[in-house]
């Protein structure tokens, strides 16, 4: 990354980047001295100078009523940065607060189709985060073909812990030591009509159809993924441990 990107990401503007750089090899010297090695009028050199001053990179001396400027050392970027994270450290925990104050705005979303699924199911795994969800898997399977079997590797890779409960099925990852440490299974033959495959995650609950017509929808509630984990639980301490 060159000198310019870096001071941008840093947080300077062009023109502050310009007279800071000028200003570095030059020591202490007035506003002319500057103004000649930027392409830029000796006004806007002078205000950019002050602005840099304000922000701790400048440093001026006036001597017999000149004004003289000098370039801060560069390690002083580093300091003001260790500065401000120090400053954002202290208030984080007030910021977090006032974060949780806010209630998320309830959303419902609704999706059609093999690529609506497919949507509703990288919303589940998009994040790491506990996974609960409940339904016929084995009618999902014939409906949606490899769809599950994708979604169950990207929660893999990405190591998202789930609680399952499912209509008796059986598959080689079942025995996989991966998928034992991160899944949690039980079977319930109550599941073997079951419509619809339901995810409960955070405060969302995503659902869709597997028998008629595919559709599925994406619901952002706090009180409702309650209430749907309460329903998961139910079905959880009916069913039975799966032996994988």
């Amino acid at each position: 990354m060159d000198i310019t990107t870096s001071l941008k990401e840093y947080g300077l503007t062009d023109k502050e980047i310009a007279v800071y750089v000028a200003l570095l090899p030059l020591g202490t010297v007035t506003v002319q001295e500057v103004a000649r090695k930027v392409s830029l009028p000796r006004t806007t050199v002078y205000n950019t100078l002050n602005y840099l001053a304000e922000k701790g990179l400048v440093s001026t001396i006036v001597k017999k009523g000149i004004k003289y400027f000098t370039a801060a050392p560069p390690e002083e970027l580093l300091d003001k940065l260790e500065q401000k994270k120090r400053l954002l450290e202290s208030v984080l925990p007030k910021l977090k607060e006032l974060k949780k104050a806010v209630k998320a705005p309830s959303k419902i979303e609704i999706f059609e189709g093999f690529k609506g699924v497919y949507t509703i199911l990288s919303d589940v795994f998009r994040v790491k985060q506990q996974t609960y969800y409940f339904g016929c898997y084995n009618a999902s399977l014939n409906i949606l073909k490899h769809l599950p079997g994708h979604a169950r590797t990207i929660r893999l890779e990405k190591g998202i812990p789930a609680k399952i409960v499912i209509d008796p099925a059986d598959e080689d990852i079942f025995h996989t030591a991966k998928y034992k440490k991160l899944t949690g299974v039980r079977f319930s033959n109550a599941l073997k009509e079951f419509p619809a495959m339901i995810f409960i995650y955070g405060e969302k609950v995503a659902m869709y159809t597997v028998k008629g017509e595919l559709v599925g929808i994406i619901i952002q509630n706090k009180e409702f993924a309650q209430a749907m984990l309460m329903v998961f639980n139910m079905y959880w301490n009916q069913a039975k441990a799966a032996k994988i």
